[in-house]
């Protein structure tokens, strides 16, 4: 049976009848003149509709290039940083942090560091890649020491190559360069992965730079100058401004409609191009049935025709021109369609839907401006779970299933003792930038930094299932990262680095403590003291837990000893006891 509502129905036969009453008292002569302001009206429409489609995508394009290429920008920062960084000092540790970073920016080739004068020094190149980077054939010129740029591109051997550059400066001064290289291909497939999904052809989407020479999407390198859009629009085309334009021209396989979008910042611009017998196929259908229709009938009432076909399409232009005010992002006006049927419905459908996308921006622009503020005061996630509305920023919290984790370095209390705090806190600050990689990596939040020790909690602010396994490969990542880099802390700070660790899993309280000036996001509870126990009784380079890990992590590749039963301080009853194995 069908789910219509009996008024749904009621207005569906209701303009039905409109259409058989007037066929049936006037002779269906209105057809006449109805088929031909329909083709009009189609074409008109199709002709919008594949204005704002091409539009649509070149948006969509801009904003995907965009993102990748701020993404291979963001990595090539970080690659860079990690490499020269002075605070980590274990060779090992420093590679493999920067080759998870290259794995993660997928458009990216390899990232290598260069000398001042642009000569080779070291590289991270993605598994698999084939091009391997090469000595800089020049010194990037104008580049700012605060910020980097994408270099001119450059083509040969039938490929397009984009490359960011980055001047690296410690203690005030420039000592090289970091240049991350996008893969040959990677704007190619995003593009066309996108005109598949758009235009059900990968050739529809081009990106060209300002002497219209492909850079991806086509042939790298070939030209468009003169050809396609760029014949029609002409001086229209100018990269420096920023526009965005619609326009039928002539193809060598027939009538064309392409879309162009300027990216200013960039000097390039992206191009829609499609046959016009593909945009406007359901065009053909629709005329010649409507000529069928009004050659059968248009020997009658054509003047009762003209008034019935204008009493119709009134209604639908102005329906049309809503949506022209709703695409502009004038939310404000209304249908003023009344019909009493299908049209009048549509046009009250459609105020509604310009109210929720009005509330909708609002929404967005307030949640945007309050997870700025927030950020400055809360951890990351918290900030955005405020301002999505999964968190509030009041005193209390809520019950919930986390692992913590505590982490000590042993036999710090002598050497902070002997030592002077400036090589105190130049090491802690080494510990510190390693520990919270790790925790960061296994998804978990840095709760505080207690002297020497660190607490991370896993399964909040964001629910995660697998916590108690999240809290364990922390733990073992934590401790191979230490043992990686204990040789080179021996030797500069003369201290031997071992860590315990402690972690434990169960319900605790998450949320904000403090007052209603000054307040903090922490987890409070007794798993989270129980955690805290087990590090201070762990000896260097063990990991302790409960049965309450174990038990979540069975099966999951762990190693687990039984250390039988412990009084732990603030415990009525001995707690058993487990360690992690290698």
């Amino acid at each position: 049976m069908s789910d219509a509502s009996p008024n749904d129905l009621r207005l569906r036969v209701s303009l039905r009848t409109k259409w058989v009453l007037f066929a049936l008292l006037l002779g269906l002569g209105p057809l006449v003149a109805l088929a031909l302001l329909s083709v009009r009206i189609q074409r008109r429409g199709l002709e919008q509709a594949e204005r704002e489609l091409g539009v649509a995508v070149v948006d969509q394009a801009a904003e995907a290039v965009e993102r990748s290429l701020d993404d291979a920008a963001e990595a090539t920062h970080r690659v860079g940083r990690l490499l020269t960084e002075g605070k980590i000092t274990s060779e090992d540790a420093r590679l493999e942090l920067s080759q998870e970073t290259l794995a993660r920016a997928v458009v990216l080739a390899h990232v290598a560091i260069y000398t001042p004068e642009g000569k080779l020094i070291d590289a991270i190149t993605r598994a698999g890649e084939e091009r391997k980077p090469e000595p800089l054939a020049a010194v990037p010129e104008g580049l700012s020491e605060k910020e980097g740029r994408w270099l001119a591109v450059e083509f040969g051997g039938g490929v397009a190559e984009l490359r960011y550059a980055e001047a690296l400066v410690r203690g005030g001064k420039r000592r090289g360069w970091v240049v991350g290289t996008l893969k040959p291909r990677a704007l190619d497939e995003l593009l066309q992965d996108l005109s598949r999904r758009r235009y059900e052809q990968a050739d529809r989407v081009v990106l060209v730079d300002a002497e219209r020479r492909v850079i991806a999407g086509g042939a790298p390198g070939s030209s468009l100058a003169s050809k396609d859009i760029f014949a029609a629009l002409g001086a229209r085309a100018a990269v420096a401004q920023k526009l965005a334009l619609t326009s039928e021209y002539p193809g060598e396989q027939g009538p064309m409609v392409g879309t162009l979008r300027t990216l200013p910042e960039r000097g390039w611009m992206l191009v829609t191009r499609r046959p016009e017998a593909e945009a406007y196929r359901a065009l053909g259908g629709a005329q010649q049935a409507s000529l069928i229709a009004a050659l059968a009938v248009g020997a009658l009432a054509a003047a009762l025709g003209a008034f019935f076909a204008t009493r119709t399409t009134r209604p639908i232009r102005a329906l049309v021109g809503l949506t022209h005010a709703y695409a502009a992002r004038r939310f404000g006006e209304r249908a003023e369609v009344q019909t009493g049927d299908e049209l009048q419905a549509l046009g009250e459908s459609m105020s509604r839907m310009a109210d929720e996308l009005q509330r909708s921006d609002a929404e967005l622009a307030k949640r945007a401006r309050a997870q700025a503020d927030l950020s400055r005061f809360l951890p990351e996630a918290v900030a955005e779970a405020v301002a999505s509305g999964f968190h509030h920023v009041a005193l209390g919290g809520e019950r919930r299933e986390i692992s913590v984790l505590f982490a000590d370095v042993v036999a710090f209390t002598r050497f902070a003792e002997e030592a002077p705090p400036e090589r105190v806190s130049a090491f802690l600050n080494e510990l510190f930038t390693i520990l919270t990689e790790v925790i960061f990596r296994h998804g978990g939040t840095v709760d505080k930094f207690l002297g020497d020790s660190v607490m991370a909690v896993f399964g909040a602010p964001t629910p995660q299932d697998d916590h108690a396994q999240r809290a364990l490969l922390a733990a073992e990542d934590m401790h191979r990262f230490v043992s990686a880099s204990a040789p080179a802390w021996r030797e500069s700070y003369g201290i031997d680095v071992q860590l315990a660790i402690g972690v434990n899993s169960g319900e605790a309280v998450v949320g904000n403590l403090g007052s209603e000036s000054r307040m903090e996001y922490t987890a409070i509870g007794d798993t989270v003291n129980v955690a805290a126990r087990l590090e201070s009784v762990a000896r260097p380079g063990q990991t302790l837990l409960t049965e309450a890990v174990t038990r979540r992590c069975a099966g999951q590749g762990f190693s687990f000893t039984s250390l039988g039963q412990h009084p732990l301080r603030g415990k009525s009853r001995a707690v058993e006891v487990f360690q992690l194995d290698a």
